[in-house]
């Protein structure tokens, strides 16, 4: 008999730790045979053995042509589901591989082919046929180029655009393909525009055979091309220079889109224009629809911007740019702060040392200055013991020698005339010398009252002889200052002369003097700009070297109208009366401009008498009448302008 020995088997460890999730893309020839039964790109018995037998039997270049011809196989509408035909484009309505590109004859020519496949006669499915109605729009849509451009804005395009928070390792892979998306709708992509640029050709042929340029056209200066100038800058990767990134950013701020709203706007509005009953109607639907695109124009550039802002948020390249700019903002503030707080240390040490300097100065001053007070009320004091002292001993000497008339009667006659001498010495002597006189006459024991040293009374005559030559010298010296200021007085009125000739104008001539008279009489007072007319006509009829002004003919005139003017008690010529009345109306800018301002602070409706004495009072050199007349003159002229 058999033993047979049952082994036990452990139990399956699963593990505590949780499983990681996957994300498990759709792949595989089971899945590729499923998506194309679906888009009828393969029967259902295309995997069967029936199907490989017959694929087997056949010959090989039969299977070669019906393997081409399964590729090419179009779609079959009449079989597919309204919800596939919800999801094919126009385009995929009239061929399969009809591309957005396709031009009006290839479009026109799938439009054909559907129509015999499609068309309710071949089907019998009636003229509402859901199918024939289908490639009906789509040709409809697709053969109008305005209609095409708005329905290629719509058709197949993904607006989505990446959310914040996009991590800098996928960032390239995020952003690259949804900028590159959008690209399709900038401005040199516009189709309508490069259709229009094909149909007009660069040349005309003329009936000879040869080519002529077209009018207009202009020659290449070798500048950059067109298609070079409308290009977007690559969006690049981590290494692209901050340069092409900037331009990049630059291309799409200012982006411009061609897309046209027009169509998915009459749908939203439900607006058909060609079914308008009245031209009010349309003109309601069209202002309802452009509203709306105008809307949805404004929509797209709103999320062309957020896309331009999340990116240039998340790019690394600008993010190291900024965090670079900052440091060397931070280290540039950081230098000019250290500069500061260096220049305010430098200057502190150089105020503490100015002011240190400026201190010890002050007080050498302070102590120069005290010395100096003190040096002063000692010499002060000096001298007025030296003055007393002299003045002591001088009348000690003079009553020593009172007794002894024939030596003093040569002196001096009396008192008063000793006294005098003796304060001019004391006026005009310094220190020293009174010191010395005083020396001369016995000293400071000659008067003290226990001293045996006698007066030197005969020393007077000295005194009397110095007091002589200082009075001399006083007289001297104010002699002397008069005639220097006498002289400065002589050389002051020299040079003003002089100045006064370099800058007098030269003599008038004849010629002059003439042109002159002339003048006065061809501008009459009363003209505005009178005296600068009258300059001009002198100078234009002189030639002189030197032109003479305005000023040089109204100076000259009142002179000749002075230098004419006859004594009092003589009856006065006509031409000197008419030269005088000529003089007193000469007025100038200042005495104008007076005029004008009195005129304007005293209106008319003052008393008149009263109005014009206040007039002539406020111009100074004028009189009552002379403001009136010329007050007179100016409003004649102004009638006359007019």
């Amino acid at each position: 008999m058999t033993t047979i020995t049952i082994t036990p088997v452990a139990t399956l460890d699963w593990p505590t730790t949780p499983l990681k999730t996957a994300r498990i893309e759709r792949a595989g020839s089971s899945y590729l045979a499923y998506e194309s039964r679906l888009l009828n790109r393969r029967s259902f018995l295309h995997s069967s053995s029936y199907y490989q037998k017959q694929q087997n039997n056949g010959d090989s270049a039969t299977t070669a042509a019906s393997a081409t011809e399964e590729k090419k196989k179009e779609y079959d509408l009449l079989t597919m589901s309204e919800r596939k035909l919800d999801k094919l484009n126009y385009y995929q309505v009239l061929h399969r591989n009809l591309p957005l590109h396709a031009n009006a004859d290839e479009i026109k020519k799938a439009y054909h082919k559907a129509c015999l496949k499609y068309h309710p006669d071949k089907t019998g499915r009636g003229e509402e046929d859901r199918v024939f109605l289908l490639v009906k729009a789509a040709f409809e849509t697709l053969s109008d180029p305005v209609k095409r451009r708005s329905y290629d804005s719509t058709v197949d395009f993904d607006e989505s655009i990446p959310k914040e928070g996009v991590e800098e390792s996928q960032f390239y892979d995020v952003y690259g393909p949804v900028f590159a998306r959008n690209l399709r709708f900038a401005s040199f992509n516009d189709p309508a525009k490069q259709i229009k640029e094909k149909e007009q050709p660069d040349s005309v042929t003329s009936p000879a055979g040869k080519k002529k340029k077209k009018k207009g056209g202009k020659k290449n200066d070798g500048g950059p091309s067109k298609a070079k100038q409308e290009s977007c800058p690559p969006f690049g990767d981590d290494s692209t220079p901050l340069s092409q990134v900037h331009a990049f950013y630059d291309f799409w701020v200012h982006f411009e889109s061609w897309r046209d709203f027009t169509l998915k706007a009459s749908k939203e509005t439900e607006h058909d224009m060609d079914a308008a009953d009245s031209r009010d109607e349309k003109r309601w639907m069209k202002q309802e629809i452009d509203r709306k695109i105008k809307k949805m124009k404004k929509e797209e550039m709103a999320r062309i911007n957020l896309l331009v802002e999340r990116a240039m948020a998340a790019d690394p390249r600008l993010k190291r740019e900024k965090e670079r700019e900052r440091k060397e903002k931070a280290a540039k503030e950081e230098a000019k702060k250290k500069a500061e707080e260096e220049k305010a240390a430098k200057e502190k040490i150089e105020r503490e040392a100015a002011e240190k300097e400026a201190a010890a100065k002050a007080e050498l001053a302070a102590s120069q200055k005290a010395n100096d007070k003190k040096l002063k009320e000692q010499q002060k004091k000096q001298l007025r013991k030296a003055k007393q002292l002299f003045r002591k001993l001088t009348m000690t000497a003079y009553q020593a020698a009172i007794p002894n008339s024939d030596s003093t009667g040569k002196v001096w006659t009396d008192l008063e005339q000793m006294n005098d001498d003796v304060e001019l010495l004391c006026e005009k002597l310094s220190t020293m010398e009174l010191n010395s006189l005083s020396d001369v006459l016995g000293g400071a024991a000659a008067v003290e009252e226990d001293s045996n040293t006698p007066i030197c009374f005969e020393a007077l005559t000295e005194v009397r002889q110095c007091a002589q030559e200082t009075a001399a010298g006083v007289e001297r010296q104010s002699l002397m200052a008069i005639k220097q200021r006498q002289k400065a007085r002589e050389e002051a009125a020299e040079k003003a002369k002089e100045a006064k000739m370099a800058n007098a104008s030269p003599p008038w001539t004849k010629e002059e003097l003439s042109a002159l008279a002339k003048a006065v009489k061809k501008y009459p007072p009363g003209g505005s700009n009178r005296w600068d007319a009258i300059a001009l006509f002198i100078n234009n009829l002189c030639q002189q070297q030197d032109p003479r002004s305005k000023e040089e003919c109204i100076e000259k005139y009142n002179a000749i109208s002075k230098a004419s003017a006859p004594p009092q008690e003589e009856k006065e010529p006509a031409a000197t009366e008419a030269a005088k009345e000529e003089g007193a109306d000469v007025w100038t800018e200042e005495q104008d401009s007076l005029l004008q301002e009195m005129l304007r602070k005293f209106p008319s409706d003052m008393d008149k008498n009263e109005r014009w004495k206040s007039i002539a009072q406020g111009v100074p050199g004028k009189t009552k009448k002379d403001c009136v007349e010329r007050f007179k003159a100016i409003r004649d002229a102004v009638k006359q302008k007019k």
